[in-house]
C-alpha cells in the first residue's frame, strides 16, 4: 500500500522550467551567446553544476563553473521573485486526495533551499490550501540536503526516512528521467509526469508514464 506521496517541485508542482531557461539564457547572453530553447530537454533534472558544465564545454567559455553557477543563480532568483508563477493543473485535488486518504506529502527537489523557499512560499501564498509550505507537507527535502544529487537515490532515501515510511510504501511523481531514476534507484514507485521539455522523453524506471497530475489518483492504491 501506498503510504506516502513523493512531489519533485520545479517542472512537476510548479511551470519553472521556462524560467530556468531565461535564466540560461540571460548566462549565455553576457558571453554573447544565444542559447536554444531546443538545449532544455538536455537540462531538464540534472543540478545547475552539471549544466553549467556541459554548456561551458558546448560553447568553449573559460569561466570557472563556480562563478557561472553563481551568476545563473542570481539571475535564477531574481526572476523566481518577479515573474508570475504557474502551477500545474492537478496540483492541488491531488494534494487533497492525498490527504484525504491519510498518506503522507513530501517535496523532494534537487533545487537549493533558497529557490524552493522562494517558490514554494509564493504558490502557496497565492494558493488554496490557506497552510504555508511547513505546514501542508510533511518534510520538504532539498538539494542542500545530501551529497549526492539526482539521479543518486540518496535524496528520495532521505524523503523516505523523513516521512517516516520505507521507500517501496512511497509513490515517487517526477517530470524528468534523472529524477525517475533517482526515485527508482532508491526503491520507491516513481510516476513520470512529463511536462513540455521532457516530454517525449525516455523514462527508464518509471510504473507508468502519465499526461498530467490528474491521473496519478488511479495509482494511489498501488
Amino acid at each position: 500500500m501506498i503510504k506516502a506521496v513523493l512531489f519533485d517541485m520545479d517542472g512537476l508542482i510548479v511551470d519553472t522550467e521556462p524560467i530556468h531557461f531565461r535564466a540560461f539564457q540571460a548566462l549565455m547572453r553576457d558571453y554573447g551567446r544565444e542559447l536554444p530553447e531546443s538545449i532544455m530537454p538536455k537540462l531538464v533534472g540534472f543540478i545547475e553544476e552539471e549544466n553549467i558544465r556541459d554548456l561551458k564545454r558546448m560553447y568553449g567559455l573559460q569561466d570557472p563553473i563556480s562563478e557561472m553557477v553563481a551568476r545563473r543563480h542570481r539571475y535564477f532568483m531574481e526572476l523566481i521573485r518577479t515573474e508570475p508563477l504557474s502551477v500545474f493543473p492537478g496540483f492541488w485535488e491531488l494534494a487533497e486526495e492525498v490527504r484525504r486518504r491519510g498518506l503522507k506529502r513530501a517535496v523532494v527537489s534537487s533545487s537549493a533551499a533558497d529557490q524552493i523557499d522562494v517558490i514554494l512560499g509564493r504558490v502557496f501564498e497565492e494558493g488554496p490550501s490557506g497552510a504555508s509550505p511547513e505546514q501542508f507537507f510533511d518534510a520538504i527535502v532539498t538539494g542542500d540536503d545530501i551529497v549526492h544529487n539526482k539521479p543518486a537515490p540518496d535524496i528520495y532515501l532521505l524523503a523516505a526516512l523523513r516521512v517516516g515510511h520505507p521507500p517501496a510504501a512511497c509513490l515517487a511523481l517526477e517530470d524528468t528521467p534523472p529524477g525517475v531514476q533517482a526515485a527508482a534507484a532508491a526503491g520507491c514507485i516513481a510516476i513520470a509526469v512529463p511536462n513540455a521539455y521532457s516530454r517525449g522523453l525516455k523514462f527508464p524506471g518509471a510504473r507508468a508514464v502519465v499526461g498530467s497530475l490528474s491521473e496519478v489518483t488511479a495509482y494511489l492504491d498501488g
